[in-house]
């Protein structure tokens, strides 16, 4: 699968962290995690293509008074 990966994917790395990837070389990729966050991480560390992108939480949690 580390062939394959290519620009704009969407990808779950090894630790549970989503993002698209944004860059690439031999053996780190740039991945975006939230809008204007990008990490590098060794290839190695993309655990799986997703085929749709996580969707936001529509509505925040608001805790209850009492």
């Amino acid at each position: 699968m580390q062939s394959t990966l290519e620009l704009g994917d969407d990808v779950v790395l090894t630790s549970g962290v989503f993002g698209t990837i944004r860059g690439l070389d031999e053996g780190v990729a740039q991945v975006e995690i939230a809008d204007g966050v990008t990490i590098r991480v060794a290839r190695g560390a993309i655990g799986s293509l997703r085929a749709d992108p996580p969707e936001p939480d529509e509505t925040p949690e608001v805790p209850e008074e009492n």
